[in-house]
């Protein structure tokens, strides 16, 4: 079987991790403030673990670390102010959990496994989905623990009272600190706006901010992507090298500079392009001739794509290698036509008939926003760009080697 290496170059946020700020003073001051939260979540007990899970997603599950995390979960359940939630977490930290609330909760039974355990969380909702994600869809097997939470706010403590957590409740002794915390729980994805507090600004529009993906306004997200891609395989593009759908210039500006000779093909003919004529067609390239093929941005306009991979493995000696990317989150752009957007999946299956395989993935929410949009890659910070989110793929690269 073909080896298949998916590498995400970063992740997503870390609580340590440096965060843009574009508030300052008493500006920042006021939007924190007046923000409203909602918690966004699904927990889940592993053994003596908690993690939160992301419910059909590609996204690793995150541990929950302490007892302050899942108090002010519970209390975001409920309250939405930050004041009113600060207010309700010092009660909570004080007051010792009800003898009433443990009694309660003892009658159900899911709870003699508390390892099978998997909470949801959303706005006015605390519920127990008894047969799993399930549950979600049929809505069949729930235990609505909301009136029992709006009470006291300590029932995933109870529950989770078996799991290793850090106890640091008293360490949330200020708003300061409190903040902090919230922070840290809406940059992992757990706390989000409450609905109808989400502040669009420029993006309620129903136009882009730029018609040429981001050229009117420096330059477009995915040339971002391509050129770390183009830094991590650089020295592997060696020998005779094809560029499928390229310009003459593109090796100098990719600096692929361990080419014995660099050719490009192209539909028309034009200054610079070796062969004219279509991917598709098996017979425009000696079989067992090139040490290297580069096709970016191509494969989405291939109308069957399958066949334009099937006759770059063709092309390619033993051991030569592919390098390819695709657009995920892109706006179209039919020269001559615009008819798919491979996902890593569909990239990873188009090139199965190739010994290795490693997919660079590249993406997250605020880039896809940004791409359909038309921003400028300069326009966003470098943590930005970086951070990964496997759900949201900008561009999918693969290098495959036959």
């Amino acid at each position: 079987m073909p080896a298949l290496l998916l590498t995400p170059h970063s992740s997503l946020p870390t609580p340590d991790s440096p965060q843009p700020c574009y508030h300052t003073g008493m500006k920042q001051q006021e939007t924190t403030m007046t923000k409203a939260y909602a918690t966004t979540a699904f927990l889940k007990a592993q053994g003596t673990q908690l993690e939160t899970v992301f419910g059909w997603s590609q996204r690793q599950p995150h541990s929950i670390a302490a007892k302050s995390w899942l108090v002010a979960l519970e209390i975001f359940v409920h309250e939405h102010d930050l004041a009113s939630a600060y207010q309700r977490f010092q009660l909570v930290r004080s007051t010792p959990i009800p003898d009433s609330v443990i009694s309660k909760l003892e009658q159900y039974q899911p709870f003699d496994r508390p390892q099978d355990l998997l909470i949801l969380l959303q706005n006015q909702t605390l519920t127990i989905l008894g047969n799993g994600f399930k549950s979600y869809i049929d809505q069949e097997g729930l235990i609505d623990l909301s009136p029992l939470s709006q009470e006291s706010s300590q029932v995933l403590i109870q529950l989770f009272a078996h799991q290793t957590l850090e106890d640091d409740l008293d360490t949330i002794d200020s708003f300061e600190s409190f903040q902090q915390l919230v922070d840290t729980l809406e940059q992992i994805g757990l706390l989000a706006p409450v609905v109808g507090s989400i502040d669009w600004g420029d993006f309620r529009r129903l136009a882009p901010l730029c018609h040429i993906t981001g050229f009117t306004r420096g330059n477009p997200i995915d040339r971002y992507y391509l050129q770390k891609f183009v830094d991590e395989i650089r020295e592997q593009v060696v020998g005779d090298v094809l560029e499928v759908g390229g310009v003459p210039k593109d090796r100098e500006f990719y600096q692929f500079d361990r080419a014995n000779s660099y050719r490009i093909m192209n539909l028309e003919a034009g200054a610079g392009v070796d062969l004219v004529g279509d991917v598709h067609d098996p017979n425009l390239v000696e079989p067992d001739s090139l040490d290297s093929l580069v096709i970016f941005n191509v494969l989405e306009h291939c109308y069957a794509p399958w066949i334009a991979v099937e006759n770059i493995h063709r092309w390619l000696k033993p051991g030569g290698k592919c390098f390819c990317m695709v657009p995920n989150a892109q706006r179209l752009h039919d020269r001559p036509g615009d008819f798919w957007r491979p996902l890593p999946d569909g990239v990873n299956w188009l090139f199965r008939s190739f010994a290795q395989k490693q997919l660079y993935v590249y993406g997250n929410p605020l880039t896809v926003m940004a791409s359909f949009h038309g921003i400028g890659y300069e326009e966003l910070t470098p943590a930005e760009l970086d951070a990964f989110h496997p759900d949201y793929p900008v561009s999918t690269c693969i290098v495959a080697t036959k």
